[in-house]
C-alpha cells in the first residue's frame, strides 16, 4: 500500500515523518543530518523505493503574512530536484507553527526541545504530514 513522507527541510537537518498505509496517521520516522543536497536526494530516493512512497509533503516556511521569504525559495528549488530525481509529486505545504507545536509536544512529554533536536525536527515533519492528511480527507481526495 503506498505511503506519504512529511519533510520538515532544515540547513543541518530534515526530520521525516511517514504515513500509514491508509493514509489517516503521520509518525515520526526518523532526521536525516544535512550532508550534501546529493546525499539528501540519495536518501530520499532510497526511502521512497523502499517505503513505497507515493506523495511527498514538503513544508513550506512561510511567513506569518503568507509570502516566500529566502528560506521558502530555497526548499521550492530542493522541492524541484526531487520531482526532477524521483519523478513523485512534491506538495509544498504551509509549515507555519509546525515547529511550535512541535515543541509543544515535547514540552507535554517532558523533555527539552533544545536537548531533543532530532525529534523535533521528526514531529515538525508529523504536524506537516497529519495536517495535510486531515485536510485531503476532510475535502475527501484522500
Amino acid at each position: 500500500m503506498p505511503r506519504y513522507l512529511g519533510i520538515d527541510y532544515g540547513e543541518k537537518r530534515i526530520g521525516l515523518a511517514l504515513s500509514d498505509p491508509t493514509l489517516t496517521i503521520a509518525q515520526a520516522y526518523k532526521t536525516i543530518h544535512f550532508v550534501s543536497t546529493k546525499d539528501l536526494l540519495k536518501q530520499i530516493g532510497n526511502l521512497v523505493k523502499e517505503l513505497h512512497i507515493e506523495k511527498i509533503i514538503l513544508g513550506l516556511p512561510l511567513t506569518m503574512k503568507g509570502s516566500d521569504s529566502q528560506k521558502t525559495r530555497e526548499i521550492r528549488v530542493f522541492g524541484e530536484k526531487l520531482t526532477l530525481t524521483l519523478g513523485i509529486p512534491i506538495i509544498y505545504f504551509d509549515e507555519r507553527l509546525s515547529t511550535v507545536r512541535a515543541h509543544q509536544i515535547l514540552k507535554e512529554l517532558g523533555k527539552q526541545p533544545s536537548k531533543s533536536r532530532q525529534k523535533l525536527d521528526q514531529l515538525a515533519a508529523q504536524q506537516i504530514l497529519q495536517t495535510y492528511l486531515d485536510k485531503e480527507r476532510k475535502h475527501g481526495e484522500i
